[in-house]
């Protein structure tokens, strides 16, 4: 609380509680020099109004000053830096994650010669309306190298994000690009695998082109977003990898 506040603060205090305790002796303080010594005193239900006011004028600071002390400050990040949480961090975490801002068509199956890249978690989105509207300010992946990367640019004035139902977050080999990705939609359920894979502008061994570490962390990863395109509404169904196992949704309690 600012220390002009409390100053002012602290002076009602002690002018309210005095009329609250000595309605009579804070008036003849006051106003008693003001008129002359013959003049009669207020009527006793004068100062009982007086000491009513007083009282609701101690109740309102008291709960001002609740109010000003009790305002907490924006919450430090996991990190500690002391920064306020955005949206993005609330949700996904530090650092914040990238778009891959790339459209495509989903694979039936898992492909042979990449890498099943683990996906940590997933959000269903509604990019008609761009919401959460957070997503369309992220920055967008920018790979090693185009070679063998995933789908194609979107359309010009649309995002991949534009026309996506959901977006799946991995964590992955900064050596490494998405290359495909695999989506099995059934009544209850839509079944997500990612597919990474070293660039191949050299004619790279399968063996090279899958030296992908699936465990990376800190300056060796990177977090990306990909958005995918369903061909029904997420609505309820759960999310799964392709083998049935179930893919946490961003910002749900763990």
């Amino acid at each position: 609380m600012p220390p002009v506040l409390i100053a002012i603060l602290v002076g009602l205090t002690i002018l309210t509680l005095w009329g609250a305790v000595s309605p009579r002796g804070q008036w003849r303080t006051l106003m008693g020099w003001s008129r002359s010594a013959s003049a009669p005193e207020p009527r006793p239900g004068v100062f009982g109004i007086q000491r009513l006011v007083a009282v609701a004028g101690l109740i309102a600071i008291v709960l001002v000053g609740v109010s000003s002390g009790g305002t907490r400050p924006a919450q430090p990040t996991p990190g500690g830096t002391g920064h306020p949480t955005s949206e993005v961090q609330r949700v996904w975490g530090r650092p914040e994650p990238q778009v891959v801002n790339r459209v495509f068509a989903p694979l039936a199956s898992a492909p042979f010669g990449l890498v099943d890249q683990p996906v940590l978690r997933y959000l269903g989105i509604d990019g008609a309306q761009r919401n959460p509207d957070y997503l369309f300010s992220l920055n967008n992946f920018s790979p090693p190298s185009d070679d063998g990367y995933l789908g194609t640019n979107p359309e010009v004035g649309l995002t991949a994000l534009d026309t996506a139902d959901l977006v799946v977050e991995v964590r992955a080999d900064r050596r490494c690009i998405p290359q495909a990705v695999a989506v099995v939609e059934a009544d209850k359920t839509v079944s997500v695998g990612v597919f990474y894979g070293q660039p191949n502008p050299g004619g790279l061994t399968t063996a090279q082109v899958m030296d992908c570490s699936t465990s990376a962390a800190g300056a060796d990863s990177v977090s990306v977003l990909i958005p995918v395109d369903l061909q029904g509404p997420l609505q309820g169904r759960a999310v799964v990898t392709l083998g049935g196992a179930p893919i946490p949704k961003a910002g749900a309690t763990r």
